[in-house]
């Protein structure tokens, strides 16, 4: 809604309701107490007028009235326009979240579409060529096998013949050694049945020739036939071996057969796979590609209406840029360190931080603090009150180190004294004692009708000042010099103990000296880092889901996030005059792009940034203007 518009809403009047007519009974009533309504009405307005008259406006109070409503529309205008950049820029991001997811899901559509085609041209480009060259050398080999079985089939052919022949003349041989056997019976037969002596010896005479003959035949008989035993032997056992080999090469054909058999197989099978593959593939490289249309057809109108919103909104804030809340996540743990609260204006930062992260939160936060106040929860507790928000959690350095687990019952009081003359004033309430010559000698300061500090002089000089907490004990004590500067500050614990002394000189520590229970010193630092770097590494924060907030020139906050490596996601970060330093502020978020989150003091702070800033940026204010009032958009200023 335009400003004028909501200008022209809020002056427009309402129409009048319609009621539903009554009964003549009670219209006749009604008309009765109409006119007296109206008469006693008459006379109200008619006294109202009077007064009016009687009490003239000024041309001021005009003008303050006219201010005032202007301030109202103000704010509304500001939260209407807040509005309608935030709602603006969450459009905005929804387009450019669908925006990633379209060009993502557009990325791997591309990476399926080129390994498709790569695959499909790898596809085309197979062919059997090499197991048809195998399928040749396999058939090559197996022909080479089966010349090779005719050539030991015919050897083995040969070799049954040549055997055969060897066997028949064996078998010749082996009936003329029978033969010549029977044929020496024959003539031991005759002998023997020859019963004449004379007879017997002539024919054994006779006979002995042929029984020589006959011996030497069959000796020779013998040798020929022992000779051709072993050469078919010899023939046989080459028949054995030449059998082996057959089988063998008879196998080997087999396989190299079944292998030929295999690889036509499986030739089959691969023209098979590849004309299905390249059909599949060429299908999926078609879908592809109508997806890939239509995608970029969704890409084409995301973009669209990205840089329409864009262009809206740089004419409106004249800015490309959304400055947004702070957001606050309510599963984490927030902790806002401060080393600084002496002045006003870190009390504010303090307190403007810590409420602001309470009222969004609705939980307590952790204030995380080295500074020194000796009614710190008093304070803290009373500002939760005030603001209705939760009291925080306190985790203080001379808090830690003041505890005491037996404190003493030893309360602080002014002794009566008939020397001094006493005084009070009025607006402080605080106390002024002197002695009878009117020198004075001591101040008593009071916080919640409490003793606060007690200030001792001498030659009407400070030189001395005790602080006591809200029990009433001893917290701290100052030393001053000569020259009315702080020398030296001593702090105690509850049961009355020293246990740090910081040493000055020029106004500056110089030294703090730690001391345990028995007063012995126990440690010596030259700066305040020190400590505090000595009491982080006894506290041991705990930077697990949590986010620290601070100035980042606080020294507690500079110590935290650099010793414990805090990421920038888990911080934020306070700005402080920002309107005055704007380009600083400007280069600081150049330099250091990881910044995200920020905290500002004002809304004139707030807008600073609007104008300048050159990228996306979350930033919350913690404070309101120092007048009170709503800092507007140039156009609307007065």
């Amino acid at each position: 809604m335009k400003f004028l518009d909501m200008l022209r809403k809020i002056d427009e009047k309402s129409e009048p309701t319609k009621t539903v007519p009554d009964s003549p009974e009670n219209d006749q009533k009604n008309t009765k107490s109409e006119v007296n309504s109206d008469t006693s009405t008459t006379e109200v307005a008619k006294d109202n007028e009077n007064k009016d008259e009687k009490l003239p406006v000024s041309v001021h109070d005009k003008r303050i009235k006219i201010e005032e409503q202007m301030n109202d529309l103000s704010h509304q205008y500001a939260q209407l326009r807040n509005d309608l950049k935030t709602n603006l820029f969450t459009e905005k991001d929804d387009f450019e979240a669908k925006k990633e997811t379209l060009d993502n899901y557009l990325k791997t559509l591309k990476r399926d579409q080129k390994e498709s085609t790569e695959k499909l041209a790898d596809t085309k480009a197979q062919n059997d060529d090499a197991a048809k060259e195998h399928l040749a050398v396999v058939n090559a080999d197996r022909k080479e096998l089966e010349q090779k079985l005719n050539d030991l089939q015919d050897q083995l052919k040969k070799l049954n013949s040549e055997i055969d022949t060897k066997t028949t003349h064996l078998k010749s041989l082996q009936a003329k050694l029978a033969q010549n056997e029977q044929s020496e019976t024959d003539m031991s037969t005759s002998i023997k049945e020859e019963k004449d002596l004379q007879k017997m010896l002539v024919l054994m005479e006779k006979q002995k020739q042929s029984i020589n003959t006959l011996y030497d035949q069959r000796k020779d008989l013998k040798e020929q036939i022992n000779s051709s035993q072993e050469n078919i032997a010899t023939l046989n056992s080459q028949a054995d071996e030449l059998n082996t080999n057959i089988s063998d090469v008879n196998k080997q054909i087999t396989e190299l057969q079944q292998k030929a058999q295999d690889i036509n197989d499986q030739m089959k099978s691969d023209h098979n796979y590849r004309i299905e593959t390249i059909a599949g593939l060429e299908r999926h490289i078609q879908s592809l590609g109508e997806e890939h249309k239509k995608i970029d057809g969704e890409l084409s109108e995301v973009n669209e209406n990205i840089a329409y919103i864009s262009k809206y909104i740089k004419d409106v804030f004249h800015s490309a840029y959304l400055v947004r809340d702070v957001y606050l996540d309510k599963d984490k743990e927030y902790y806002v360190a401060a080393d600084d609260f002496d002045s006003d204006s870190s009390q504010n930062d303090l307190f403007g931080m810590i409420n602001y992260l309470e009222s969004k939160l609705q939980k307590p936060v952790t204030l995380v603090s080295t500074f020194y106040n000796n009614h710190l929860h008093e304070i803290i507790d009373q500002k939760a009150k005030d603001q209705h928000i939760a009291i925080p959690n306190v985790v203080n350095l001379f808090d830690q180190l003041q505890s005491s687990s037996n404190p003493t019952d030893k309360k602080v009081a002014i002794p009566e004294n008939t020397e001094w003359v006493t005084r009070t004033d009025v607006e402080s309430k605080d106390t002024f004692i002197y002695d009878q010559k009117q020198t004075l000698l001591m101040t008593v300061e009071y916080f919640t009708k409490k003793i606060n500090r007690i200030n001792y002089y001498k030659n009407d000089q400070i030189v001395k000042t005790n602080i006591y907490n809200s029990d009433g004990q001893l917290s701290a004590t100052q030393n001053f010099n000569k020259t009315k500067e702080l020398s030296e500050e001593n702090f105690y614990r509850t049961d009355g103990s020293i246990v740090l002394t910081v040493i000055f000189d020029k106004k500056k520590a110089v030294s703090y000296q730690l001391f345990d229970k028995n007063g012995l010193l126990e440690q010596d630092f030259n700066e305040k880092s020190e400590l505090i770097t000595w009491w982080l590494k006894s506290i041991s924060p705990n930077t697990q889901n949590a986010v620290f907030v601070g100035n980042n020139s606080d020294l507690l906050y500079q110590l935290i996030i650099n010793s414990n490596s805090i990421s920038s996601d888990d911080t934020i970060l306070l700005l402080q005059d920002v309107s005055q330093k704007i380009d600083d502020v400007i280069a600081l978020l150049d330099k250091k792009p990881e910044l995200s989150d920020l905290f500002v003091q004002t809304e004139d702070d707030l807008h600073a940034i609007e104008n300048k800033t050159n990228r996306d940026i979350s930033v919350s204010v913690i404070n309101t203007s120092s007048d009170g009032t709503l800092s507007l958009p140039e156009s609307l200023k007065i």
